[in-house]
């Protein structure tokens, strides 16, 4: 006979619970989960080094064969020159934007970022573009680094 203060019902409500604890634990260790913390990590340490004109960090974001698009509806650029972003830097250029609404997902070393800039960029001759943009990015972890492969900024219609 059982003892008195143990049910079938309970040892069941019991064993319900160690179970969804143990795979929401499982869920929360698994690697996606820390690698979706550092690839946050790592799209807002690229901006903040555009924004606070560390160009030198902000090209080293970037693998060698990246290419993407930027907000000036131009065509697909492809890497990028520390002495050229410098040089816009010193003509003028600034970069005054937060970043909002980042979505990551990671699927193996591959990561893929979404989220909008608002703010203003001074480009040289001190002409300004305020507004609200979107931006999508893929990164693909390598060397343990997480470096961009492709990108995308354009105008958010309607901001």
């Amino acid at each position: 006979m059982p003892p008195r203060n143990h049910t079938p019902g309970g040892l069941t409500v019991k064993i319900r619970t160690m179970a969804w604890t143990t795979l929401l634990l499982l869920v929360a260790a698994a690697p996606g989960a820390g690698q979706q913390t550092e690839v946050e990590a790592a799209v807002r340490a690229t901006l903040d080094a555009w924004r606070t004109g560390d160009y030198a960090a902000f090209v080293d974001s970037y693998h060698p064969d990246a290419r993407g698009f930027f907000l000036d509806g131009g065509g697909v650029v492809e890497g990028f020159s520390l002495d050229a972003l410098e040089a816009t830097a010193e003509a003028g250029f600034d970069a005054d934007v937060t970043l909002s609404d980042l979505d990551v997902k990671v699927f193996g070393s591959t990561s893929v970022a979404v989220g909008e800039f608002e703010g203003t960029l001074t480009l040289p001759g001190g002409f300004q573009m305020s507004g609200v943009w979107r931006y999508s990015e893929t990164r693909v972890e390598e060397g343990g680094a997480w470096k961009i492969v492709q990108f995308h900024i354009s105008t958010r219609e309607g901001a």
